[in-house]
């Protein structure tokens, strides 16, 4: 379905702790469709974003949104009430691929390799104190360092740190707890990290990620010269390559993704592929990795865009 006679509203910011990287994307495809010749207005994602929607008239939705509030269902389910179509992931497949839980059991049960992890729950109690020291406590025998902590439902590497001894647990979970109470724990599979775009069914080119030090958190992922991004990778034989790409088409399709995602894979020492999450809404900002991939397609980001428009649909 095309849209050239539409009125395309770009949803951006939010309510998430992404709203930074969110208001980023959001513009950057905004001017894209501009650019294009689309009537496109940029919406700020509020609690009013009903009457927002009904006021502009708007005919069809670009999600521009990261995080909880706007890549986790709860947006995307409002389009759907009040009948607008929508670019991305529907319902379902937002909300599972937003809880890596979820998405890692389902990945797990469909045959594909995902690090070993531990769900937990940190809520305050009564005094409204977090029983972090206790957590990690109890977690101490469960798998020895290096571990990951990150909130089970965030994105952006948001809140995510790094364990390598074990008295860095303890300030790991406090960390996550603060983002969400559903805290991810995941053995790290050492190898080399890929960035997978997955564009309709097909994957785009990998983006190998090379963190100049320590891992890809928040800090390397957004900030210009932190990281080095690789494309063609540089550290993996082709079939390695193949392999992964076929992981993470895999995994969009029982997942239930549609439009643009991005699947993030570890390839360790053996060439086996580790699929560790998938984001239905990638960042479309200078330095996102969908855009990268897409470029090594001979995709431009205008372009990209307006396929990412071009698929929108309601449900």
């Amino acid at each position: 379905m095309g849209f050239r006679d539409q009125h395309v509203g770009v949803l951006l910011g939010g309510l998430s702790d992404e709203r930074e990287v969110s208001l980023n994307s959001g513009a950057a495809m905004a001017d894209a469709l501009a650019r294009k010749g689309y009537r496109v207005t940029r919406i700020d994602v509020g609690r009013d974003l009903p009457s927002v929607l009904i006021r502009e008239k708007i005919d069809v939705a670009v999600i521009a949104l990261h995080g909880p509030l706007g890549e986790d269902g709860a947006v995307q389910g409002l389009l759907e009430v009040m009948g607008i179509p929508y670019t991305g992931s529907d319902v379902t497949s937002s909300a599972l691929c937003m809880d890596k839980a979820l998405s890692k059991a389902l990945y797990k049960n469909c045959g594909l390799n995902t690090p070993p992890w531990k769900e937990l729950w940190l809520k305050p109690d009564d005094s409204g104190q977090i029983a972090v020291a206790k957590t990690a406590e109890a977690l101490a025998d469960w798998r020895p360092p290096p571990l990951f902590v990150k909130p089970l439902n965030s994105g952006s590497s948001v809140g995510i740190s790094k364990v390598e001894r074990e008295d860095q647990l303890e300030e790991a979970l406090a960390k996550a707890a603060a983002i969400h109470p559903r805290i991810l724990v995941e053995r790290e599979v050492a190898g080399v990290e890929l960035a997978l775009a997955v564009l309709d069914g097909e994957s785009l080119p990998p983006i190998e990620i090379q963190p100049v030090e320590g891992f890809y958190d928040y800090e390397n992922k957004y900030t210009a010269g932190r990281t080095r991004y690789l494309s063609p990778p540089e550290s993996l034989s082709q079939d390695a390559l193949d392999a992964a790409a076929a992981v993470a088409r895999e995994s969009y399709r029982i997942s239930g993704c549609r439009g643009l995602a991005r699947v993030d894979v570890i390839v360790d020492a053996e060439e086996i592929s580790w699929v560790l999450e998938i984001n239905t809404i990638p960042g479309m900002t200078a330095t996102s990795l969908a855009p990268k991939g897409a470029a090594a397609a001979g995709i431009t980001f205008d372009d990209l865009v307006e396929r990412i428009l071009n698929g929108a649909s309601v449900g």
